[in-house]
């Protein structure tokens, strides 16, 4: 039964960040959320509002990054959420296997 729920937790993060991938405004905040609740470690790297995505499951050299912007609040833009997306599904095993 656990793992019956956890799985459908595991699709409703996936839609929502799918539903993200569309959307007009996404907040850092939300988006950053959303990302630690499929398990990334989020740093921030460098300059102003730009983040690294790292997760536990998937060893790479070069995890992807996005950019919360300069000024607090600013949006998400959608190519970053499009490349975290494509990332997620393209890794949904190991990140299903890790959240477990």
């Amino acid at each position: 039964m656990s793992l019956l729920k956890h799985m459908s937790e595991f699709e409703k993060l996936i839609k929502k960040l799918d539903a993200l991938t569309s959307s007009a405004n996404t907040s850092c905040s939300e988006f950053t959320n959303l990302l630690i609740a499929l398990g990334f470690q989020v740093e921030n790297c460098g300059s102003a509002g730009h983040k690294i995505a790292r997760h536990p499951a998937v060893s790479l050299i070069e995890y992807p990054n996005y950019n919360c912007g300069h000024n607090k609040g600013e949006a998400v833009k959608r190519p970053y959420i499009k490349k975290l997306y494509k990332f997620v599904k393209q890794h949904e095993e190991a990140i299903k296997e890790y959240l477990k």
